[in-house]
């Protein structure tokens, strides 16, 4: 044994004090063989930890004993382990090296692990209160650490939490010892996460604490010592994460507490960031303690003045400025607009007026980071916010121009419609900050027209020459970091100018094929991916035929680029891979057999490392409470490559079709595994692309059209049922426990699309189980909605965040594709539909949904459903009245019930819909709706006055689909030779002229068809009319 411990000993003295990897894996593989495997490692290893004279070797053997304890703790006989168990606790108050007493402390902590359940470590607990309350500072400081690490791995060693509390109310506030203070405090952190809700004394006990617990955090700002700080910040973050809810009574005072840290300069800037990423979470986490408190506007204007501070030059680097805006986004994402917006603006108008430029800076940067959150509550504003961004834009000072355009960028993302219609004004502001002589502005403007260009379509093509002339210049000339933002500009334009840039099409090809052969250079190369996600862009626009001479090289470069060293480049050449099978479908096949095993091995990536022996030991002296040296480590990008590489596989699947079976079934083994991933970018990937491979398989089943109803009319092919048993249980599964709101939106907007493309079968088995889901998502019970309710309830359901809005909103449409694909089934579903929620035109939209696919069935629920669309159509809100005339008219038109006596009443609420409206879509849906009642009941409606209005308010601007009641009816007054049509013709006549020109979209194929049909007959029977309305020529071209 002797000869043992001094071989031990001397393989980690030569570990410990070794420079030389050889050495270090020599010894290290000497260690594993000789020693490790030995159940007498244990007790050597703790006779080192009492004996050796070097701390390093004293820290090493402690932190291998933790590693092998476990191992070999039971196969000691009970004399050895009393003995190892007494000699720790020995060594552990005579240690003085704190790196070396917190090693032992896990080991200590490791056989607790087994013996304190077993009943054989009787003494411990006794030992370590009594330490904790020893006059001697270091044993309580032993005594605090040691139930900490307790508390780190068996926190269930005590049912009853109450003496620890009673211990702790000393050690918190110990008038010696910082170090047991912020062990108490770590302590407290683990005794939280495992009291109960109903604990309520507990939770008392706790909640009397946290006035301790701040005093402790204070001090150590107090004494700049950012270590102890940052594991007080840590606790604090990890209590907001907990359900139990320890900290709300306290949620005021805690925010601003870390509001007076973040905003005082004579902090280290790391410890105000930590105090802003505790604001970050509490938004998250207490958001219905922050609305009800109405916080929000305290707290943006305490963010503001951090936000004129100047940033590093690193844009990569974190500091109190960046995060005071991070907390304004999360604020803006997280809460609603009405008490966001407000509150932000007015700091945006008052700090713009200011002549110092770092305040006009913040005014900028907060209207961009706002904007994500409130885009629907900012588009009635638009035209009056705009002109703050164009004077931004036109600042004297480089700081305010540069945050101006991250402003003008955020809102193209999110508003671009109206960026679109205002480019006469936005375009001339950002061509002339391409050519400003600051260096750094260039590279932003790019940036805003780059999200500009996105979403401009046919209006950009005035503007091409310039704007390509200017970009090709600065793509020749300017450097690789305004290359690179240039390049994406350019993907942008292609993208909104489709076949116009064929022009252009070689001018820019022959230059992004050059930048497709950088091979090196980390900055280098993500120029080579922008230009790769470039050339997709520009491939989709030009089309297939012009693309084809370069396809084939292209495409050989992006797959060696996919084996250099770089995850960016790999997810772009991933967005090639699938643009390229969009374009070429059955041509891109040859490429599968080098493209999805790559797609495949980047979905099996396992994100985590490995340390190696010196790194360990290096890890322990850093950061001596890690549980772990096999801890996962979290690599962004590789979770955003797996991001890429699942949805590309869908898209690849959906061109290639039958060349791509053989991928199939491990594909689909690894989207299911993705369906678990901790990220909800790669969650919401694969679920997209397994509802993806399900309505490609049914497209490839050549199917007969569906039609509603259960039992199923139209039986699915055996690879759509397969492939609906892979899909369903996992996503199902998922949408159950998902726990992010917009992956639950991502699932009802995909499993909407397949219920319309594939119709009942695909959900036969599983209809009870979406509808339930759906039915928890409308009385805001689902897992993802439990940050709307505190210890107070649930929150106003006024006052919801755009993404709680958002998701009632994709649950409502998929409640309508149910309805409208089980038809008449339905009905036994709708009688569970929850009450209307706040979103009034959401719910009343939903309700005209089903009525569309219940049809008839609809009748059952007259009663109840049109004294609320009836209500609804004098409703202050534009969309609002607009979906209760679609609804009403809907349930006119199939309600077997007799409802004509309400007629005279849903005329009287229709008629200001059709003459006063400055709303488009709104007239269009009430013109549907009384055509739909002309359509049902001709008979109980004064025709004369209502077709003398409805013929002056003819065509349709906005609502199209409202062109086939429109139309069918007046197909059937010419049926019936009903008097009025027939005196109005000429007036007729020009309204089938306009909708029979573009947009062609106006008129469904069927109805263009009729609508012709008709006129023929008119010419034969009224030439002169047809002749004199111009549309003989219209007439000519169709025949």
């Amino acid at each position: 044994m002797e000869d043992f411990y001094v071989g031990l000993e001397q393989q980690l003295i030569q570990l410990s004090t070794a420079s030389d990897t050889t050495v270090i894996r020599t010894a290290t593989t000497t260690l594993n063989i000789q020693y490790y495997n030995n159940v007498n490692c244990v007790p050597a290893l703790v006779e080192i930890i009492s004996k050796s004279q070097l701390w390093q070797v004293r820290q090493l053997a402690a932190v291998e004993a933790r590693k092998r304890v476990l191992k070999w703790w039971s196969k000691l006989d009970i004399n050895s382990q009393n003995l190892i168990k007494s000699r720790l606790l020995e060594v552990i108050l005579q240690e003085a090296q704190s790196l070396v007493s917190h090693a032992t402390a896990r080991v200590i902590s490791s056989i607790a692990k087994v013996e304190l359940p077993a009943g054989t470590w009787g003494d411990l607990p006794q030992f370590l209160f009594n330490c904790c309350k020893s006059p001697t500072a270091s044993q309580r400081e032993v005594g605090v650490y040691v139930l900490y690490t307790l508390f780190d791995t068996l926190t269930d060693i005590f049912l009853d939490h109450k003496q620890f509390f009673q211990l702790f109310t000393n050690t918190i506030n110990d008038p010696v010892s910082k170090e047991v203070r912020i062990t108490t405090l770590q302590a407290l952190g683990k005794v939280a996460e495992s009291i109960e809700s109903e604990a309520q004394s507990e939770i008392k006990l706790f909640q009397d604490l946290i006035p301790s617990m701040v005093n402790v955090l204070q001090q150590c700002l107090n004494d700049n010592d950012e270590d102890s700080a940052n594991r007080g910040f840590e606790v604090f973050d990890g209590l907001l994460m907990l359900e139990v809810p320890l900290l709300s009574n306290h949620i005021p005072q805690l925010i601003e507490f870390f509001l007076n840290v973040a905003q005082n300069k004579d902090y280290q800037g790391s410890m105000r960031v930590m105090a802003l990423q505790f604001l970050i979470w509490a938004t998250v986490y207490k958001k219905a303690k922050i609305q009800r408190l109405k916080l929000v506007g305290p707290i943006i204007e305490r963010l503001m003045p951090i936000g004129t501070e100047d940033d590093p030059d690193d844009a990569d680097e974190d500091s109190p400025s960046r995060l005071a805006f991070r907390v304004i986004n999360t604020l803006s994402t997280n809460l609603p607009p009405a008490q966001v917006f407000p509150a932000v603006i007015n700091q945006v108008v008052g700090y713009m007026q200011n002549p110092d430029p770092k305040f006009r800076k913040a005014a900028m940067m907060a209207f961009a980071v706002l904007i994500e959150g409130c885009a629907d509550h900012i588009r009635p504003k638009f035209n009056e916010l705009l002109p703050i961004v164009c004077t931004g834009l036109q600042d004297p000072e480089t700081i305010v121009r540069r945050a101006a355009c991250i402003a003008l960028g955020s809102f193209a993302e999110e508003l671009d419609q109206e960026i679109a219609v205002n480019h006469a004004t936005l375009l001339p502001l950002v061509f002339n900050l391409l050519n400003d002589p600051s260096p750094d502005i260039p590279k932003h403007a790019c940036n805003a027209l780059d999200a500009i260009l996105e979403g401009l379509g046919d209006e950009i093509i005035q503007y091409l020459p310039i704007l390509m002339e200017k970009m090709l210049n600065i793509l020749d000339y300017g450097s690789d970091e305004v290359k690179a933002t240039v390049t994406a500009a350019i993907g942008s334009a292609a993208h909104a100018a489709g076949e116009e840039f064929k022009p252009y099409f070689e001018e820019v090809i022959k230059r992004l094929h050059a930048l497709m052969s950088i091979n090196q250079g980390t900055e280098a190369l993500m120029l080579r991916g922008v230009a790769t996600d470039t050339i997709g862009a520009v491939a989709e626009a030009v089309g297939k035929e012009v693309f084809q001479d370069h396809f084939h090289e292209l495409m050989r470069m992006a797959i060696e680029g996919i084996q250099l060293d770089s995850a960016r480049l790999r997810e772009c050449s991933y967005c090639l891979f699938a643009v390229m099978a969009r374009v070429f479908q059955g041509d891109f096949a040859p490429y599968l057999e080098a493209v999805m095993p790559q797609l495949i091995k980047t979905c099996q990536i396992e994100e985590k490392n490995l340390f190696n022996i010196s790194e360990n030991l290096e890890a322990e002296q850093n950061e001596e409470d890690e549980d772990d040296v096999d801890e996962l480590i979290v690599n962004s990008a590789v979770v955003d490559e797996k991001e890429i590489a699942a949805d590309a596989i869908g898209e690849i699947f959906e061109h290639t079709r039958g060349h791509f079976l053989p991928y199939v079934e491990t594909c689909t083994k690894e989207l299911q595994k993705l369906c678990n991933h901790y990220s909800e970018g790669v969650r919401k990937a694969a679920a997209c692309s397994l509802f993806n491979f399900l309505a490609t398989f049914y497209l490839m089943s050549d199917p007969a059209p569906w039609q509603p109803g259960l039992p199923v009319k139209v039986p699915l092919h055996e690879n759509v049922t397969t492939m609906a048993k892979a899909v369903f249980p996992e996503i199902l599964t998922m949408w159950e426990e998902e726990e992010s709101k917009m992956v639950v939106v991502q699932i009802c907007q995909e499993l909407n699309e397949v219920l319309k493309g594939c119709g009942p079968a695909v959900i036969a088995d599983y209809v009870d189980q979406i509808a339930n889901n759906c039915l928890q998502i409308l009385q805001k019970q689902a897992a993802c909605q439990q940050d709307q309710e505190d210890e107070e309830g649930i929150l106003d359901e006024d006052e919801e965040a755009e993404h709680d809005a958002l998701l009632i909103n994709a649950c409502s449409d998929l409640v309508a594709a149910m309805a409208l694909a089980l038809g008449s089934d339905f009905a036994s579903y709708f009688k569970k539909k929850t009450k209307p929620t706040s979103d009034r035109s959401m719910a009343i939209g939903c309700l005209g949904e089903c009525v569309l696919g219940l049809k008839s069935a609809s009748s059952q629920f007259t009663e109840q459903l049109l004294p609320i669309f009836l209500k609804a159509l004098g409703d202050e809100d534009d969309e609002v009245r607009s979906n209760a005339a679609y609804a009403i008219g809907l349930l006119c038109f199939y309600t077997n019930v007799n409802i004509i006596g309400q007629y005279g009443a849903i005329l009287t609420a229709l008629h200001p819909l059709i003459t006063r409206q400055s709303a488009s879509n709104v007239t269009d849906n009430a013109c549907g709706a009384v055509c739909r009642m002309i359509l049902a009941h001709s008979e109980a409606i004064p025709l004369d006055q209502v077709l003398e209005v409805l013929i002056r308010t003819l065509p349709l601007k906005k609502d199209y689909q409202e062109n086939e009641p429109v139309y069918q009816c007046i197909f059937q007054l010419f049926r019936i030779n009903n008097s009025f049509i027939l005196n109005n013709i000429p007036q007729l006549l020009n309204i089938f002229g306009q909708v029979l020109s573009p947009p062609e979209d106006q008129l469904t194929d069927k109805t263009r068809h009729e609508l012709i049909e008709l006129i023929h007959a008119l010419h034969q029977q009224f030439p002169d009319m047809v002749n004199q309305s111009g549309l003989t020529t219209l007439l000519q071209a169709q025949s």
